[in-house]
Order: structure tokens, then C-alpha cells, then sequence
């Protein structure tokens, strides 16, 4: 069952949709249905529109990632000389013997990697933790973690992995479980992650920090018009909001 769920982790998207969309459209034309497959089909066109053109995908991955700011390891106040847990959260990994544990880690794994070390290595007594379960008994998702930042210098001394979790709640626990509640835990994941992220650790009475990353919205100039043309980039920012919005619904937050 859980291998069942796994392949189908991420199947339900924009794209799909669509297709189902157009689909129902051609048969209920190819039974007579002309009018509701005219219906369907023009509501098609705009959903496409909608979610494949920046202006509300945008918007909406926006009113997310505005909600914490990149973490400044400078101003960060360390309050006594106890431990601070930097919790990097799982994300998706490729398991290919050919190739070194970070090329193994997929693209937002490797994001989200690269912010952990860089306030890992600011942070006094920081402590890297690395979580993500596996499929079938195979490697961990935190043991590639680990493995990669091991390769990018940092200590094993100071790294732990929390190898059961495959979701952002069952991470939580995890931490709560080893770590317990009293400790200071920097949260990194992305952006748009990050006030699901927060609101299930604050759940379980974990102290955090948010350390957003690997955004989807910059404040750089971008050409009006770039926005009137779809995207293949747009329809997967939908689906990354979409999926927030679901997954806390689901969570009950």
C-alpha cells in the first residue's frame, strides 16, 4: 500500500486535469452532448490560461512566501550555548550508484542542502538534521542527505538523520521524539513549504526559526508582457500552491 501511494505521489496535477478535462469534453461530444462539450471545452481553455500565465499563480505562491524572510545567520541571537538543530526537511531523491550522494538529491533537495550549509556553518554549536524515509528498504533520503553534506565539509560529528518520516508532520514528531520540544530548531525548506512546515512543528511545542528557501517569486523586474504568455514554469508553481493549500486543509491547520 505504501509503494501504491508513493507512485502515486504527485500523479494528480494541473496537467492531468486538463487532459481529463479535454477528454470529457471529446466524449460527451462524440454522444451528442455539443453543448456541454462546447462548456466543458471553453472552461478548459481557461483554467489553462489561468494557471499557465504568471499573474495568479504568481500572486498566489506570493501571498505564501512572503509570510517569513531568509534567515540572516548574522543577526541570528543565540541565546546561552546549547545546541541549535538545523531540521533540513525531506524533498525527493534518486538512488544511482553511478553518481556522488548531492547529484542523487533532486534539484529543491539540493536548494534546501545548500541553505542548511550555509547557516550550518555560520551558527555556533549548530547541529545539521536530516530527515526523509525510503520505499522498499532501500536507502534513506536521510542517509543521502547526510552523505551529501558530509561531502560538502561538513562534520559527522554534528549531523544526525531522522530516517522513518515521509511526511512534514511524521518529520516533526521524529524531531519532537529525539530531540524533544525544549530545543531551538531552524526550519529549512522552501517558501512556499515553510508556513505548513512551521504550523505543524509549533503543533508539537517545537521552538522554531524559519530559514525559507528555493523561492518561486523574486522581486526583480520582469517585462509585463513575459506575463501574458504561458508556461510550463507557471503550471507547476499552481501546482505547488495548490498542493499547499490541500495538504493543510488535510492537516486541519
Amino acid at each position: 500500500m505504501q509503494e501504491l501511494l508513493f507512485a502515486l505521489k504527485g500523479q494528480v496535477n494541473i496537467l492531468t486535469m486538463l487532459i481529463w478535462m479535454l477528454i470529457t469534453a471529446i466524449v460527451l461530444y462524440r454522444f451528442n452532448k455539443k453543448k456541454a462539450a462546447k462548456i466543458v471545452s471553453i472552461l478548459a481553455v481557461i483554467f489553462f490560461y489561468a494557471t499557465s500565465t504568471a499573474w495568479l499563480p504568481k500572486y498566489l505562491a506570493a501571498r505564501l512566501e512572503k509570510k517569513y524572510q531568509p534567515l540572516d545567520p548574522l543577526s541570528f541571537k543565540q541565546e546561552g550555548s546549547g545546541k541549535i538543530y538545523i531540521h533540513l526537511l525531506g524533498s525527493g531523491y534518486n538512488l544511482d550508484e553511478r553518481l556522488p550522494a548531492t547529484a542523487q538529491l533532486g534539484l529543491v533537495a539540493q536548494g534546501r542542502l545548500v541553505e542548511a550549509l550555509r547557516l550550518y556553518r555560520q551558527i555556533n554549536n549548530s547541529i545539521l538534521v536530516c530527515s526523509g524515509g525510503s520505499v522498499a528498504g532501500f536507502l534513506s533520503q536521510a542517509a543521502v542527505a547526510k552523505k551529501a553534506a558530509l561531502l560538502l565539509g561538513a562534520d559527522s560529528s554534528r549531523v544526525i538523520t531522522l530516517d522513518t518520516p515521509n511526511t512534514t508532520k511524521e518529520e516533526a514528531a521524529a524531531l519532537a521524539a529525539k530531540i524533544g520540544i525544549n530545543a531551538t530548531v531552524i526550519i529549512v525548506t522552501d517558501g512556499l513549504h515553510m508556513p505548513r512546515a512551521i504550523q505543524l512543528f509549533s503543533n508539537l511545542g517545537v521552538k522554531t526559526i524559519a530559514a525559507p528557501t528555493n523561492f518561486n517569486v523574486y522581486q526583480g523586474k520582469e517585462g509585463i508582457s513575459i506575463k501574458w504568455w504561458p508556461n510550463i514554469v507557471n503550471l507547476a508553481i499552481t501546482d505547488k500552491v495548490l498542493h499547499e493549500y490541500f495538504a493543510a486543509i488535510k492537516a486541519g491547520l
